[in-house]
């Protein structure tokens, strides 16, 4: 079920033949995908094929094998949906049932028609109601097939979209330079319409996210989504005079009566109703009371790129009570409560993506240097080692590293580096992956593919080297979002509210990052 133009004349008969011939010779689990669309039922892949769930790493070998066959070669030119149900006639609209996983296969084909033999295409998959926005769970089998699962639960019942874009194909997403094999096109465009079957019990509430539930042992790929549980149009917030969005009031202020998947106040993500959540549990939005009463006396300690910027700000002031303007790429500051001096924290901040923090694309690779590594155990150790550390790789490795491979030894230093420097300090390490660029960025050197994987690499390294690291999965929680520029200038979803030109028009959304900053205090504070 597709929405891609085929080619007109004599070629689409022979492309249809060839595709014809090849269906009849696949592997069962897509002819038999194939008769199930043509019966109209829902699918169930053989359990044969049916995966464990989606890989948490990222295949360096199968990187390294690329190019070793003469059909790795061959590009990508479609992918094709198999498996999914016939639509209604009258509509065109595929009906599924909430509550459950339904499984179908993106197979991925060559301009001649034939199946490509090899895995490597990225395709951003994408399932958007007004209720509802995630990036379904997709994964690579290796030899052209890409099984993606779709999922909403009961309480979010009714239509939704669901696309996939190929972005880059045939592992160009790694290149050094990808931007000449950048394809952003569309596959298809699907409409569903998720039904309750039956009389339909509300779920039960999801338990509240603890640091504990972040721990390594956890997945560090999230798969969760972002829901909306009011009955007013998501669209219907309108900026203030300040650039912010501040339309909650009333009853639809607070998640417990909005039955929104979060615990706490709504209306301080600004998001008119928009809450993220991992779909194993949700996360506490926390006031500055309960803020203050955790960081109370502790030291927090950032590594990462100009990400943390934003997020320290976001923190200072719509949580913590501040006004506080741009910050510095690194600094280090000491700041009392505004509504309690006694009550103190000391935030320290040091740039990543080059030593000089004036400039940019060293990534993880400014550790190699002697005098940025002195000055980052100097601040580390200063007046104390911190009670917690938040780190990341940064989108400027994107940029630097020439392949995966060098990423990843400057990842296996880098891991070594952090192990040593926290041992025996009790220093709570935090993962927090790097977020997906957006809009334009989509296409450039640090894209989404090249990202996922470079988070994949370093996760895994921390995930072996440190037991009780927590990971958040930013990555995760910024993909439905990143599309366009609503909430992102490319590489920030952070930045300041402001009534000023953003991206062809006035204002944009900040709210993702906000919602990192209350799943950052959940990783640093006491379950």
């Amino acid at each position: 079920m597709t929405a891609r133009a085929w080619p007109a004349g004599s070629a689409l008969v022979i492309l249809l033949l060839v595709s014809t011939i090849l269906l009849y010779f696949m592997p069962s689990r897509f002819r038999k995908g194939s008769l199930l669309l043509q019966s109209g039922k829902e699918v169930n892949s053989p359990q044969f094929f049916q995966p464990s769930g989606p890989s948490t790493g990222f295949d360096l070998l199968r990187l390294s094998e690329n190019g070793t066959r003469s059909c790795h070669n061959v590009s990508t030119a479609f992918g094709h949906l198999f498996g999914v149900p016939r639509p209604e006639e009258s509509s065109g609209i595929i009906t599924l049932s909430t509550d459950q996983v339904h499984r179908f296969w993106i197979v991925s084909f060559a301009a001649d028609g034939s199946k490509r033999c090899f895995g490597g295409d990225f395709y951003e998959t994408d399932l958007s109601g007004p209720k509802w926005k995630s990036r379904p769970p997709t994964t690579d089998f290796g030899d052209g097939s890409y099984l993606v699962e779709l999922k909403v639960d009961g309480d979010f019942a009714g239509i939704y979209s669901f696309k996939a874009i190929l972005l880059f194909a045939n592992l160009h997403g790694m290149d050094s330079h990808p931007e000449r094999w950048f394809r952003g096109q569309e596959q298809f465009v699907l409409q569903i319409n998720f039904t309750s079957s039956g009389e339909h019990h509300r779920s039960r509430p999801l338990p509240v996210c603890t640091s504990n539930d972040l721990k390594s042992s956890a997945p560090t790929k999230w798969w969760g989504q972002w829901t909306r549980s009011l009955t007013s149009n998501e669209n219907s917030c309108e900026l203030d005079h300040d650039g912010r969005y501040l339309c909650l009031d009333g009853d639809e202020k607070y998640c417990e009566t909005t039955s929104s998947r979060c615990t706490g106040t709504l209306a301080s993500l600004e998001s008119n109703g928009w809450v993220y959540s991992t779909g194993t549990c949700e996360f506490h939005l926390w006031n500055p009371s309960e803020a203050w009463q955790c960081l109370d006396g502790k030291k927090i300690f950032f590594w990462g790129d100009s990400n943390h910027q934003d997020t320290i700000r976001n923190l200072m002031n719509f949580v913590l009570g501040f006004h506080q303007g741009l910050l510095p790429r690194t600094f280090s500051t000491t700041v009392a409560n505004p509504s309690n001096s006694s009550q103190k924290m000391e935030v320290v901040s040091v740039f990543n993506g080059h030593p000089d923090p004036s400039r940019d694309d060293r990534g993880l690779e400014s550790l190699y240097e002697q005098q940025y590594r002195e000055f980052v155990e100097d601040e580390f150790f200063r007046d104390g080692s911190p009670d917690a550390v938040i780190l990341n790789s940064g989108l400027h490795d994107g940029i630097r590293w020439n392949s995966a491979a060098e990423f990843a030894a400057a990842a296996d230093y880098a891991t070594a580096f952090w192990k040593e420097l926290v041992n025996g300090t009790g220093t709570r390490v935090i993962f927090r992956s790097t977020v997906t660029p957006a809009g334009a960025s989509r296409g450039m050197q640090s894209n989404p593919a090249k990202m996922e994987a470079f988070n994949a690499i370093l996760g895994e390294k921390i995930r072996r080297a440190m037991d009780h690291a927590r990971f958040v999965d930013a990555y995760d929680m910024t993909f439905p979002w990143h599309y366009d520029h609503c909430c992102s200038d490319g590489g920030h979803y952070g930045r300041p509210p402001s009534l000023t030109s953003w991206h062809g028009g006035i204002g944009h959304r900040y709210f993702v990052d906000l919602m990192l900053v209350h799943i950052l205090l959940t990783a640093v504070c006491p379950s």
